[in-house]
């Protein structure tokens, strides 16, 4: 679509100059002025050409005509169908300043501190596939000033009197909040978007076409008033701050007003704000795929700071190996510095189980908000064809599952130093303590334990609420609640014989490993997403330099 003046041939932008570069014969050309002597009249429409991912019904644009063979959202090897569409233009554009070579040096540089990250992150080939792609964003502007009253409180001793001081200060405030941004698509996570945030708004130029040449880029399908009562929540966060810090109100103990306080007051008429009407900006991002079986990862770069984030799983078999690397020093410090009785291995082997308990329910709570999309507005606000993000179950069960589940950790963590830092305190005072006392510690411990599990237990199937969440879920957490249920049991019988004590924690270790290898399987889960689905959307990118 926009070839070489000299020799026909394709022109695509090239990063390191900033022009349009032929891919044959080198020509340098001006993106701006080129687009004037193609376009004879200004146009608010631009031609593309459109691709589809006939899997996963993903759309990408580009301005170019070269066939796209990889599908950026869910990973696809494949020849996409093309056809030819018009787009109505952005007003603004970010071009690319970080080429591909910079996105494979962070990203290796981000995986090489993963010591546990699969084999093939690291594979030249699969890094060869970061593909440039121009997101659009909703562009914000917002400037106030007005009157502001605050009252403070300041108390200090002097001799035998406390002294109270009260303040009433008042002065006029004035800011301007310019460039602050909001993806527009869809398709394109808020979760992903705010890791590589912000983009510099110095850096934005009015849209040429010219400058899309060799990129791909999605469509704006979200409304710019999804994302301005966020908007508000960080100019209200961020001038909160900043008159914080201001020393007259500081020294005269200044209650700040709330965030929610403070928006009120950008929405009345006391703070005077004037809005600019939102505008729509291509802004540059990397974008790398990673598929496994049903579920893909997606590392993303912003092309212009260069800010990386990137889901990265784990290999079991590494995180295995690793496992045992560092259980032998940990053996070698219990054994050669630390004496336990067999009561208190077999309650230390029982706190291990209920807290892996509780991690594999934190996570299996977060894959369901994760794979839901609950949190991401501007996927909630898509079009009416898209599935619906599952709905909060606000029913009083699932609430008081919620609440104990919140409270679990505090709970594991409070019987590990109520019933293992007390009975070793026990111990080292000996005389002080009688043995029926002591044993008495283990059994209470033995009886709460047994309930602590049952509430674990029910907050993880009350958490669960996908499909991918629930799979393999009393499979994978069987072995810690046998051993919770073992270790009770041998602590509230408490036998005569040691043996039974030391192999009841050796049985529950192999029931905590069962079900870590189960919280690594989980966290694989969640640190991938399901493959996407697109219902008249666009999507995805595929060639740059």
């Amino acid at each position: 679509m926009y070839n070489c003046p000299n020799c026909s041939g394709n022109l695509s932008f090239d990063i390191a100059s900033q022009k349009l570069m032929c891919d044959y014969c080198k020509t340098q050309l001006d993106p701006y002025e080129y687009e004037k002597t193609q376009d004879a009249e200004e146009n608010d429409m631009f031609g593309v050409t459109v691709f589809t991912c006939p899997q996963c019904g993903g759309e990408i644009m580009t301005t170019n005509v070269t066939a796209a063979g990889f599908c950026t959202y869910c990973g696809a090897s494949t020849i996409l169908d093309s056809r030819m569409k018009s787009e109505k233009r952005p007003t603004h554009i970010i071009p690319f300043t970080r080429t591909k070579e910079d996105c494979r040096k962070a990203y290796s540089s981000l995986v090489g501190k993963a010591l546990f990250a699969p084999r093939e992150l690291r594979d030249p080939e699969f890094l060869d596939r970061f593909r440039g792609i121009y997101i659009p964003y909703w562009v914000y502007n917002y400037s106030f000033n007005g009157h502001l009253d605050m009252t403070g409180v300041k108390s200090f001793r002097r001799g035998d009197y406390k002294i109270t001081e009260h303040y009433s200060l008042s002065g006029e405030v004035n800011a301007d909040y310019k460039g602050l941004t909001h993806d527009a698509s869809s398709s394109f996570d808020d979760n992903v978007a705010a890791g590589i945030a912000p983009f510099e708004e110095a850096k934005l130029q009015p849209f040429t076409p010219s400058i899309l040449c060799g990129f791909y880029a999605d469509a704006p399908d979200v409304d710019s008033s999804v994302y301005e009562d966020d908007i508000l929540d960080t100019i209200s966060e961020d001038s909160l701050s900043r008159l914080s810090g201001v020393g007259v109100y500081r020294d005269a103990g200044v209650k700040m007003p709330s965030i929610g306080d403070f928006k009120g007051k950008l929405r009345g008429s006391s703070l005077n704000v004037r809005e600019e009407k939102p505008v729509c900006a291509y802004l540059p991002v990397w974008f790398l795929t990673y598929r496994k079986n049903d579920r893909v990862a997606y590392a993303v770069m912003n092309g212009s700071t260069g800010k990386i984030t990137a889901d990265l799983p784990v290999d079991p078999v590494k995180y295995l190996l690793g496992s045992l690397l560092l259980s032998i020093p940990l053996f070698a410090v219990l054994a050669f510095f630390f004496t336990m009785t067999g009561q208190m291995v077999l309650t230390a082997s029982s706190v291990l189980a209920l807290v892996s308990l509780i991690l594999y329910a934190a996570e299996i709570s977060a894959i369901s908000k994760k794979d839901s999309r609950s949190g991401d507005k501007g996927f909630r606000s898509d079009s009416d064809d898209s599935p619906a993000p599952e709905k909060e179950d606000n029913s009083g069960g699932k609430k008081i599952a919620s609440w104990i589940s919140k409270i679990g950790g505090t709970l594991i963590w409070g019987a590990a130093v109520i019933f293992i830092v007390i009975p070793r305190f026990f111990e080292f005072l000996g005389s002080l303590v009688s043995d029926r006392l002591h044993l008495t510690v283990f059994k209470i411990y033995g009886g709460i334990s047994l309930i602590v599990l049952l509430v674990v237990v029910i907050c993880a199937f009350a958490l669960a609420k996908t499909e991918m969440a629930k799979k393999n879920l009393l499979l994978q957490a069987l072995g810690s609640i046998l051993a919770v249920i073992a270790s009770a049991a041998v602590l509230i019988w408490n036998p005569v014989s040691d043996l039974w004590f030391y192999g009841g924690s050796i049985l529950a270790a192999v029931g905590v490993c069962l079900t870590f290898m189960g919280i690594i399987g989980k966290y694989n889960v969640l640190a991938t997403r399901p493959l996407p689905t697109f219902y008249d959307r666009k999507g995805g990118n595929d060639r740059a330099k």
